[in-house]
């Protein structure tokens, strides 16, 4: 790997969980700085008011990048800060700030890539009905119009929507996320949206020639606790759900309706023109795995019939998360999304692991010695992957579970915001260097 010279080493962080500055300049509320407020949703009674301030301190995480020996820095961008009504008025304070990050950027030697959608809804359309409301499929291209004109011309690179299915599942299925929604037809409708923005969003930054634009997927191994036709049928129920559901629409292929049967009341959201319009060739994927789940058919479970085998009752390694850490997952889902279009580049746009503040970092350093060697064995099959880009820089604010993990190769000592490097970062500078 470190002999292919056009294989490339990243970082990939986002707004709501590192910019700060909640209603500095001009920024609106997102849903994320709402459903804070409501302290017992957050696992440590933590916000992300200030975060690890990246919007003051964006510079010094920058040079903390390059000086490790990273060439790509992808971020995200808060639509409240650039549309503080969601749509509208622009707020130039908004526009600058990321003008400025991404020259500096390019000053420094490190490639900006922009994430356009992670998580952070404007709050305001979370009070038409967010992504439940098929206006915000006319929201979102706008925003990304606004996007592309102020900074495609040194931008080659673009992630649409970060992990959709977390995203809906947490926010709008199971209410752990902001905006905190339950039930089906939330879950059915917002996802429905989502994809439909998603390949709007795609059709207006290429109306820019040269761009680069795709998504990232998160996937999760699912592998069934019985040998019985029971618990692979819930298997396959569970993996259309998660590792198919936002990328088979994508591709022409529809909604995988006949192995996760609640699909089929998708129609009730889409017009007749839809599945059409949800058809983009993105120019690349970005695959982002973390871990394993292990599932059994259970009757009483609405609309799935799934229950989770729980990391801890099966006595596998598992992280502050509680989840098992599966490292062995980069290189089954590269080798079974390479499938799909074996001339496809692919990327591992996201890639780490939770500690607590008691575990020692070595343990992040073999997880990503593991990622490397695995990753390496699927290049040597001809897969045609592109780089590494690690979650996550600094130690930020990891949603609903505060900051009590620690995923970052940088520490962050919150009450003076000093960054240290980790042993990783260390490792992994002499890695790279090498």
């Amino acid at each position: 790997m470190n002999k292919n010279k056009n294989f490339k080493w990243g970082v990939t962080i986002s707004a709501a969980q590192t910019e700060g500055a909640y209603d500095k300049d001009g920024k609106g509320f997102s849903i994320w700085d709402t459903f804070t407020q409501k302290r017992y949703k957050i696992k440590d009674r933590s916000n992300a008011r200030i975060a690890t301030d990246f919007y003051h301190k964006y510079k010094e995480d920058i040079d903390c990048a390059v000086d490790i020996g990273l060439q790509i820095f992808r971020f995200s961008i808060s639509w409240a800060r650039i549309l503080p009504e969601g749509f509208g008025k622009i707020n130039s304070k908004g526009i600058e700030f990321y003008n400025k990050v991404i020259d500096y950027c390019l000053e420094v030697g490190i490639e900006p890539w922009i994430t356009t959608y992670h998580w952070d809804l404007p709050q305001k359309l979370q009070d038409k009905g967010g992504w439940c409301n098929r206006d915000v499929v006319d929201w979102y291209a706008t925003y990304v119009a606004i996007l592309r004109d102020n900074y495609a011309d040194r931008v080659k690179y673009w992630i649409l929507i970060n992990e959709g299915i977390v995203c809906m599942g947490a926010g709008y299925f199971l209410g752990v996320h902001a905006p905190g929604k339950r039930g089906i037809d939330n879950f059915l409708s917002s996802v429905h949206h989502i994809l439909l923005a998603q390949a709007e969003g795609f059709r207006v930054l290429k109306e820019k020639e040269g761009l680069q634009v795709g998504t990232a997927l998160s996937c999760t191994k699912i592998e069934a606790y019985r040998n019985t036709n029971a618990d692979q049928k819930a298997v396959n129920r569970i993996d259309a759900l998660i590792n198919r559901l936002f990328i088979e629409p994508h591709l022409g292929m529809g909604y995988p309706h006949e192995d996760l049967p609640i699909l089929k009341r998708i129609p009730k959201y889409y017009k007749e023109e839809d599945l059409e319009t949800l058809k983009v060739d993105f120019d690349f994927l970005g695959i982002q795995t973390y871990t394993r789940q292990i599932v059994k058919s259970v009757w009483y479970v609405p609309y799935l019939g799934v229950m989770q085998v729980k990391p801890k009752k099966r006595n596998v390694e598992t992280s502050i998360m509680g989840w098992e850490t599966y490292p062995e997952g980069t290189q089954y889902f590269l080798e079974r999304f390479s499938i799909y279009n074996p001339e496809k580049p692919l990327w591992l746009s996201e890639c780490g692991i939770a500690l607590s503040d008691k575990e020692d970092d070595q343990k992040r350093i073999d997880y990503y010695k593991k990622v490397i060697d695995l990753t390496k064995s699927v290049m040597d099959k001809g897969i045609n992957v592109k780089g590494i880009l690690l979650w996550t820089l600094v130690d930020n604010f990891e949603w609903a579970e505060g900051y009590i993990p620690k995923f970052g190769i940088i520490s962050l000592n919150r009450n003076t915001l000093q960054r240290q490097m980790k042993k990783s970062a260390i490792w992994l500078k002499k890695y790279i260097k090498e």
